[in-house]
């Protein structure tokens, strides 16, 4: 992925270089554009991660090949962000014979999928459980540590899609084992409500896990949260839980509009920092866009 800025950055900020912001950008960028393309196929209907490229991309860019990941949906564009090329997401018949593009944004082992929400979430604590001794062993057997290579899970769930029994009972055994595990609650499929907004992280809060609501459209933010719950979950600090919330300004009459659009706003932070130029920005569409058309 060609992620040169064409400019120099007036501002590097050393939580998040710009490299990374620009490869949040255009992963993203590359997803919304997939997503609207496989959305265009009526036999193939809404791609149910399309509007959630910030949490997907942002949880993901700093996963490595000794993480796990339980992911909360299927489809194209998630397969995508897992590493699978554009033409097999698009022409499956024609992908072995070419190479192709690839969000560059996931390199974590993923679970199955088709499990059901309880057997799903269990079998990932099981897996950062594995995780976990894996490091005891390395530890005891006197071989050096490093923090970066440990490994962890993210478990992602659709709000309202896990109990508040089966929660709590996630929630304190992840505590009290102290597991390397990062739980991602992303918004309600469609127009679904299910409780009140940071029920979750609340809930996380009360069993001792390190609960954060985020709003869902702020890729920083989510980057910003993921990239300290990971951190926490390599040096054996233990679980935590990010829910991200569709947050909505009162005068949109409770619609979310392109002004508050997670790939807009982080545009306009890109620009407004010198992080990258509106020439590299359109280029990133342009050239994406033709690989999807053609």
């Amino acid at each position: 992925m060609d992620i040169g800025a064409e400019t120099e950055a007036t501002f590097e900020n050393p939580l998040i270089p710009n490299a990374r912001l620009r490869q949040i950008y255009a992963a993203m960028l590359r997803a919304r554009l997939l997503g609207e393309a496989l959305s265009g196929r009526r036999r193939r209907g809404r791609d149910e991660a399309l509007g959630l490229e910030a949490a997907l991309v942002a949880t993901s860019v700093d996963l490595a090949s000794g993480d796990v990941v339980s992911d909360a949906m299927t489809g194209g564009v998630v397969e995508f962000i897992r590493g699978a090329t554009l033409e097999r997401v698009l022409r499956p018949e024609t992908a072995a014979r070419k190479r192709g593009l690839k969000a560059d944004c996931s390199a974590a082992m993923r679970l199955p999928a088709g499990l059901g929400i309880q057997e799903r979430i269990w079998a990932a604590l099981g897996a950062a459980a594995v995780l976990k001794a894996e490091r005891a062993q390395d530890k005891a057997d006197g071989k050096e540590l490093d923090a970066r290579h440990a490994g962890v899970a993210v478990v992602y769930t659709r709000l309202g899609e896990v109990t508040p029994g089966l929660w709590a009972r996630v929630l304190t055994f992840a505590s009290v084992e102290e597991l390397p595990v990062m739980f991602v609650v992303l918004p309600a499929a469609g127009n679904a409500k299910h409780g009140q907004a940071g029920a979750a992280a609340r809930m996380a809060m009360r069993h001792g896990v390190p609960g954060i609501p985020v709003d869902a459209d702020d890729a920083i933010a989510i980057y910003r949260v993921a990239q300290e719950a990971i951190g926490r979950g390599r040096i054996g600090g233990g679980a935590a839980l990010m829910e991200c919330v569709p947050f909505v300004l009162p005068a949109a009459n409770g619609k979310r509009n392109a002004e508050t659009d997670s790939i807009a706003v982080l545009g306009r932070y890109m620009l407004g920092r010198g992080v990258a130029t509106k020439n590299w920005i359109e280029r990133e569409r342009k050239n994406f866009a033709k690989h999807v058309a053609g």
